[in-house]
């Protein structure tokens, strides 16, 4: 089964102010809470981050597209109950306020439909109320 997730974040800061924190794909450690090591790969399209959780699984990510306020990537290594995993991360402007967006699409079979909903869902709400509070702090 085919679906999409998406998961947004009112900030009250500058477009770039929130690109400079999570824009950086190589950076993903400085405002994603959960990430016990990070090691990085080449740069620009084509670039892998390796993500060590407290549990000692490790995931790999391949930045697959970079515009000026938005990145694309894929899993590429690492188990996880769905495949084609195609994510998105961008921040656009909403009056005096930024909006911190994620989407992905992901095939998962319907017995882990609902656990891989929540998973990502809960891990991108966390990762961006901490961001927020990051933001709104300086």
């Amino acid at each position: 089964m085919n679906i999409d997730i998406d998961v947004q974040q009112t900030v009250a800061c500058s477009i770039d102010d929130a690109w400079g924190l999570i824009g950086p794909f190589e950076k993903m450690h400085d405002w994603f809470p959960g990430i016990a090591k990070f090691e990085y790969e080449d740069s620009g399209v084509g670039a892998v981050r390796h993500l060590t959780m407290p549990d000692s699984a490790v995931y790999s990510d391949q930045l697959t597209h970079e515009d000026k306020y938005q990145y694309s990537y894929a899993i590429v290594g690492g188990e996880v109950p769905f495949e084609n995993y195609l994510a998105t991360v961008s921040v656009i402007e909403d009056r005096d306020s930024t909006q911190l967006i994620y989407h992905v699409n992901i095939d998962v079979p319907e017995e882990h439909r609902q656990a891989s909903v929540d998973l990502l869902t809960n891990m991108y709400k966390s990762a961006f109320e901490n961001s927020k509070e990051i933001l709104e702090k300086s």
